[in-house]
């Protein structure tokens, strides 16, 4: 079965106007307003709920977190403190998130655009994997005796996860090297898996074991 064609029809809830395939257009340009695509909508919906999904509520007073949008601790009463992905979606209809400790676009036309079927689910598999990323880089290159690089930016890691938009799905990180060659990486332990070598930077690779969907 193959996927639903994508409907790349942009419309103006305001005025009613609609535009096909004018890729640059972001505002109507009969009043000004956002336009719109219902799977944009979709997707961004979708990845506003995930990331909600990492906030909790933590107690300072006895210790506990809590999943539940709680504002007082059930415990002890004591007001809680809410922690989470900082998230705003913008004007222009975009998201722009926290990411090490800095404000970046994780979703908005551009991006979605790359790959209209799997943007929503792309974004969100970033921050459900970011910490464990970031602690296998640190460690792969300890591994070898290396000075660990910089820690993923989100469009470096966004680039790993977009393969779902090629007929590939990650399936776990192998290992993350400095230079790729067929000598310095053994095949052996993963001859039974499909894998594949991205290239994040000019100086980290990153292998990854992949099933590939069929449509």
């Amino acid at each position: 079965m193959g996927l639903m064609a994508f409907d790349n029809t942009w419309y103006c809830d305001k005025c009613g106007e609609h535009i096909k395939n004018e890729d640059d257009f972001i505002y109507c340009p009969k009043c000004g307003n956002v336009l719109k695509n219902d799977w944009y909508q979709m997707a961004l919906q979708s990845i506003e709920k995930c990331l909600g999904n990492f906030s909790k509520s933590i107690c300072e007073d006895c210790g506990e977190e809590f999943d539940e949008d709680y504002n007082f601790c059930p415990l002890c009463s004591n007001e809680l403190k809410k922690e989470g992905i900082m998230k705003r979606v913008e004007k222009d209809n975009s998201i722009i998130a926290q990411w090490n400790s800095e404000e970046v676009c994780v979703f908005d036309k551009e991006i979605f655009l790359s790959s209209p079927h799997f943007s929503g689910t792309t974004v969100t598999d970033c921050f459900e994997w970011k910490d464990y990323l970031d602690s296998k880089l640190e460690s792969d290159f300890m591994k070898i005796d290396s000075k660990p690089p910089q820690r993923l930016s989100f469009k470096e890691t966004y680039s790993i996860f977009i393969l779902k938009g090629s007929g590939e799905i990650v399936r776990g990180i192998i290992k993350f090297l400095p230079e790729y060659n067929k000598e310095n990486f053994n095949y052996e332990p993963y001859k039974a898996e499909m894998i594949d070598v991205l290239k994040i930077r000019e100086d980290l690779y990153v292998i990854v074991a992949v099933d590939n969907v069929v449509y």
